[in-house]
């Protein structure tokens, strides 16, 4: 626990900080660019977020946004950032923060994969399935609601990351539960196909938040305007 002592000179740092952030951003602008430091989950941003900067850099040309990827265990608040998108509500009570969308999870995979699975009438086998460690529950939750059962998922093969088990997938080496928001262009270019349309499983909200005291408040604004433009709509069949 921190003492008396270094609460005062953690405020006075923080006051130090926002002084600084605001002169670098007017200085930025005056030389005609602003960059925005933007976390965000992993598979989101490598997905659907980084694909479509080109469509608000060209809106917004003096702004750059810098993406920095996070993972579930990573402590993100510790990490510099302008922008927050999150998986789920865990924003900072003083953020100023907005929905995107909900998850729609269903299970996806190549062509050759899905046949297969369909052939077989869902009875899954041994290595069928691929998860990820850092969604934990979701694949067994998915098989629950589906009709399945659970007990498919203790045979699953496992990976660290969902970005991981997601090129698994997109290898052949078997189907896996994702949200169908994160992986539009995988599916409309046929990559990946959903296995079981209409058997979905509603997951989390997505949320982007920042704080509205920041010098850089009418970017980020805008920015968050734009997100919010982009949010996905469910996948189709």
């Amino acid at each position: 626990m921190p003492t008396a002592e270094a609460e005062v000179l953690a405020r006075a740092v923080r006051e130090a900080e926002s002084v600084i952030d605001g002169a670098l951003a007017g200085i930025a602008e005056r030389c005609g660019t602003v960059e925005l430091d933007i976390v965000a989950p992993a598979t989101f941003a490598m997905r659907w977020l980084i694909p479509r900067l080109p469509d608000f850099t060209g809106r917004h040309p003096h702004v750059h946004p810098q993406i920095r990827p996070t993972h579930t265990p990573d402590n993100w608040q510790t990490i510099p950032f302008d922008i927050a998108v999150r998986r789920g509500a865990d924003m900072p009570a003083h953020f100023l923060s907005r929905p995107l969308f909900t998850e729609t999870i269903g299970l996806v995979a190549t062509r050759s994969v899905a046949e297969r699975l369909r052939r077989a009438q869902g009875a899954l086998r041994p290595g069928d399935l691929v998860a990820a460690d850092t969604r934990p529950g979701e694949l067994a939750a998915w098989l629950d609601v589906a009709g399945f059962g659970t007990r498919a998922a203790e045979s699953a093969v496992h990976y660290p990351h969902n970005y991981i088990a997601l090129e698994a997938a997109l290898a052949g080496r078997g189907a896996m539960v994702v949200p169908l928001e994160i992986v539009p262009q995988l599916l409309e270019d046929g990559h990946l196909i959903e296995v079981f349309p209409g058997r979905t499983l509603t997951g989390k909200t997505y949320h982007v938040g920042h704080d509205p005291r920041s010098p850089k408040r009418p970017y980020l604004d805008a920015f968050v305007s734009w997100l919010q433009m982009q949010t996905p709509m469910p996948a189709a069949a």
